[in-house]
């Protein structure tokens, strides 16, 4: 299965409009976070890293590659794929992806395009303070396992772990959503205060 083609072009020239630096550090996330396999991006080009992609993430890959852009600091190429693939996503049936995210915006909000958790992720990470509960509730969920579990427990200081979490979030809106759920229920003042914004 991949994805849309319209949204399989719309990713390619995004890719296309990276600078050689921007694309190796695109790259690199898809290495360390995503875990595609060295061989598989290493000194390609935005060509085959498209179709990696593809392959790799089919319904999930316009996520997958917002998600990078974001967390290597192209932030407005991000916004601008969203934007350039927003009609494409919200058509009823275009592909699972977008059913799935028109079925949970009644749930989770979203904040401007973002799912809540991103378009927050800074303050998240710098004004948690339950973060044992939360990996508690994220283990139980089975949105983490055992083995990440133990690795982010006993990191310092808490916005390291918090970073973890984040990594350790599976590209699925589902888990974000589950980790949104956790947050209101355990921080319900600061996801109110970050409401306000």
């Amino acid at each position: 299965m991949m994805a849309p083609t319209a949204i399989r072009t719309a990713i390619k020239n995004c890719l296309k409009n990276l600078t050689a630096g921007e694309l190796e550090e695109f790259k690199d996330a898809l290495i360390v976070e995503k875990g595609v396999p060295t061989s598989s991006v290493e000194g390609k080009t935005f060509l085959d890293v498209t179709r990696v992609i593809d392959t790799t993430f089919s319904d999930e890959a316009l996520k997958v590659v917002i998600e990078l852009l974001n967390d290597i600091g192209c932030k407005k190429k991000a916004d601008a794929l969203v934007a350039e693939t927003k009609e494409l996503t919200s058509k009823a049936g275009s592909s699972k992806s977008a059913e799935a995210s028109a079925g949970t915006d009644r749930v989770t909000p979203k904040a401007d395009g973002e799912h809540f958790v991103d378009k927050y992720r800074e303050d998240l990470i710098q004004r948690v303070t339950t973060i044992s509960q939360i990996l508690d509730q994220l283990l139980t969920k089975k949105v983490i396992d055992q083995e990440t579990y133990d690795k982010i427990r006993v990191m310092q200081p808490p916005q390291e772990r918090m970073r973890e979490i984040y990594k350790s979030l599976n590209v699925a809106r589902a888990c974000k959503d589950i980790f949104y759920e956790i947050l209101e229920e355990k921080q319900k003042w600061l996801i109110d205060d970050l409401k306000k914004n």
